[in-house]
């Protein structure tokens, strides 16, 4: 699926990914993903549990080998981990020793850009995701959403291509998950980085992204994980999740992931 005529940060083609089960069986997780992502982009996965959106994730961000297809980010293949994907994961991910300053200034530092740079940097992160007051605090005097933010500042920091997040709001309460949710649109809006969103919640990715990408499938349900419907989504943003558009196009994406699941399965997918 091509996203635009713009330069791709992202290009899947083909992908499949088979694990080795149990007693040496195959287990086949991913076949046949065929998706374009252009520079600046936001696009959301989802699906129900199990269909392969966090295992297509890992794939892009090199945790993983894909097992077949091909697989490129904006430097080439991928074959590891780098530099020009960060990723942020549902359970933040800080370093409980050092300063939230610090935490945002460590892959600058790590990477040897100068300390005018790295303090710079800092900043500007510390302001973009409103923790000023609080630079010099340790992950563990802060809320679930404040470490999340840091760990969003402590991405950007690093300056990547790709932002890959997996379910970064999905353990916080539904009011910090949607100032979360503003937070990180208008962040993109400022640094317009090129954002691959995996979530379980329909009404998250459609706030969220400029396309959203539902994945089926998955060796629970008997066949491989495979990309069934994408939506373009022209909202203005910051969206009303009550306005008429906008749930028109969350009972079609809703429709696309239940099309294709046993009634068993649709508890594993969130509306909201």
């Amino acid at each position: 699926m091509t996203a635009t005529a713009t330069p791709l940060a992202l290009r899947i083609k083909d992908v499949g990914k088979t694990y080795t089960g149990h007693r040496g069986t195959a287990v086949e997780a991913l076949r046949g993903i065929d998706l374009d992502v252009a520079e600046g982009e936001f696009v959301c996965l989802v699906g129900a549990s199990g269909c392969g959106k966090s295992t297509l994730l890992r794939l892009v961000a090199g945790f993983e080998d894909i097992t077949s297809g091909q697989l490129d980010a904006r430097n080439g293949p991928v074959d590891g981990p780098g530099p020009d994907r960060g990723v942020v994961f549902q359970d933040y991910g800080l370093f409980p020793w050092l300063t939230v300053a610090a935490n945002i200034a460590y892959g600058p530092r790590q990477r040897g850009l100068p300390s005018a740079e790295i303090t710079a940097r800092t900043a500007r992160y510390l302001t973009m995701v409103q923790l000023d007051s609080f630079a010099e605090r340790y992950p563990s005097e802060l809320s679930g959403g404040m470490q999340q933010r840091v760990a969003i500042a402590r991405v950007l920091a690093n300056d990547p291509a790709v932002l890959l997040m997996d379910e970064p709001f999905g353990a916080l309460d539904s009011l910090t998950r949607e100032r979360l949710q503003h937070s990180l649109t208008e962040i993109w809006q400022q640094v317009r980085p090129t954002v691959l969103f995996v979530t379980h919640s329909v009404e998250e990715a459609l706030f969220l992204a400029d396309r959203v990408i539902v994945m089926s499938g998955g060796p629970n349900h008997g066949v491989p994980g495979h990309i069934v419907h994408e939506e373009r989504v022209t909202l203005a943003r910051p969206r009303d999740v009550t306005a008429p558009e906008f749930n028109t196009i969350k009972r079609r994406l809703l429709d696309a992931i239940h099309a294709q699941l046993p009634d068993v399965a649709l508890a594993s997918v969130a509306p909201g």
